[in-house]
């Protein structure tokens, strides 16, 4: 059998049927968490949704919960690459210069993945720490990417040299981070305003923080 390095909790490397089931169960337990919630999820259901005997999971995994870390495994590997051109951030057109194009890709991530990704945050809030490892280590990229655009700024003269860098980024991936959790409920009380609008507000956050020019001085 071919190492796939994914392995069947006897140790034993899952062949091409064996990736396709275990992939089949963390689909299932993506919807049923957005069906009904994380607390509300339960291994004799994804077993009926998959098609097998509830004893047959286990092959996969030790418990709901190591197929719940998993899932959010996958899901944070998707995350968004946080990347920043050497130049043409403005030329007046700004709906396609800045950081709004990366903003609007993160809000797309948390809109495709927003069950699983909530479920993540309150597992973290909780004080789970094998959430928090997991949602630490994806955002540690785009976290350096940050210190390094705003190190750069501090250079050019762009950015306030009394900030820290590390500091400021953190601030940057929670701020984006809870915008995106609250998004949908966050524009309820504000009649008349639309997603494009909270879109192009973190944008203009993120841009003054990282010293991006613009064509409104």
């Amino acid at each position: 059998m071919t190492d796939t390095g994914v392995f069947s909790t006897d140790g034993q490397p899952l062949g091409k049927r064996g990736l396709q089931t275990r992939q089949r169960i963390l689909e299932v337990i993506a919807k049923l968490i957005e069906q009904h919630g994380l607390r509300g999820l339960k291994l004799a259901d994804v077993a009926q949704e998959v098609g097998f005997s509830p004893p047959a999971f286990y092959q996969y995994f030790r418990d709901i919960d190591e197929a719940i870390l998993a899932l959010c495994q996958e899901v944070s590997q998707q995350l968004p690459a946080f990347t920043f051109p050497s130049d043409g951030w403005s030329d007046g057109d700004a709906s396609s210069k800045g950081t709004r194009p990366f903003v609007e890709s993160f809000m797309g991530y948390w809109d495709e993945h927003r069950a699983v990704l909530w479920a993540r945050n309150v597992a973290v809030n909780e004080g789970d720490l094998r959430f928090e490892t997991i949602r630490n280590d994806a955002f540690l990229p785009m976290t350096q990417a940050l210190v390094a655009r705003i190190e750069a700024g501090q250079r050019d003269g762009l950015v306030d040299p009394a900030v820290v860098p590390g500091s400021l980024s953190a601030a940057l991936v929670v701020m984006l981070d809870r915008v995106g959790m609250l998004s949908p409920k966050v524009l309820e009380p504000s009649a008349g305003r639309e997603p494009g609008d909270l879109i192009a507000a973190v944008s203009y956050v993120f841009d003054r923080a990282l010293g991006v020019t613009s064509a409104v001085g």
